[in-house]
């Protein structure tokens, strides 16, 4: 059954462009987080969809009312697909704190996740904070709302992903494994090489109590060039967010 009245000319296209919004807010790192009041996220939809809606090409095949909500589902995954292609970077740097508080002994210190309200290891903690700053000072939240604007031209309402899209954000999402590594691998070799001084000594010399300073040892250097890397970190992030909206730009295509 057609709806053919006056109305629905902007209030579906707002109402999908606001579930478009909504699956981004629901993944996006730092404006999704579970501590930001579920209010502000409303009022900051509203706001956007409302700036967004005069931009926006509005253009919709006039069908019944069952189609619109499949448009909207369609739209919710658009932005939840954007939202998770930019939150890939920040697991991996949490996935690096959580090996490096084991490395360090620290795995049983705990402390809450600003992001999520849960309980995370302090190292992992202070890695999200970290690459949180990074993500606030070089302005990705404000590349990834263009990126979001820019999609309603490449997938204008009522499109959908493709499948070679899904598979594309499987395998980038992979990557996680890749750059957690590549941060904690300073922490890797360094508390590596401890070990392998530590039981060189103890093998020497069998009366030295190498438990009782092998771990303070293992912390302070483990501290040291954790710190010694973080000085690396903002070109690294930047490069990792940089393939993070490169990615968008390459995957955010219509289906067939």
């Amino acid at each position: 059954m057609l709806v053919p009245t006056q109305w629905i000319v902007y209030v579906v296209p707002g109402l999908l462009i606001a579930s478009r919004l909504s699956g981004l807010l629901i993944t996006m790192p730092f404006l999704g987080a579970d501590t930001i009041a579920p209010r502000i996220k409303a009022a900051l939809v509203i706001a956007l969809t409302l700036l967004m809606l005069p931009v926006v090409p509005l253009a919709l095949p006039r069908q019944g009312p069952l189609d619109w909500f499949g448009y909207g589902l369609t739209e919710l995954t658009i932005g939840a697909f954007m939202g998770l292609a930019v939150r890939v970077i920040f697991e991996a740097v949490q996935l690096a704190g959580d090996v490096a508080s084991f490395q360090l002994g620290l795995s049983l210190e705990t402390s809450i996740d600003p992001s999520s309200g849960a309980s995370s290891t302090v190292l992992a903690t202070l890695h999200y904070l970290v690459v949180l700053y990074v993500f606030l000072q070089l302005g990705v939240h404000r590349w990834i709302l263009l990126a979001l604007l820019s999609s309603f031209r490449t997938l204008p309402l009522g499109s959908s992903l493709g499948a070679p899209s899904l598979h594309a954000l499987l395998t980038f999402a992979g990557s996680l494994w890749v750059w957690g590594v590549e941060l904690v691998l300073p922490i890797l070799i360094a508390t590596f090489l401890i070990d392998v001084t530590m039981a060189f000594f103890a093998k020497s010399a069998p009366q030295l109590p190498v438990i009782f300073f092998g771990i303070p040892i293992t912390e302070l250097v483990g501290y040291g060039v954790l710190m010694a890397a973080m000085r690396f970190w903002p070109g690294i992030l930047a490069g990792h967010f940089q393939q993070a909206l490169q990615f968008l730009a390459q995957h955010a295509h219509p289906g067939s």
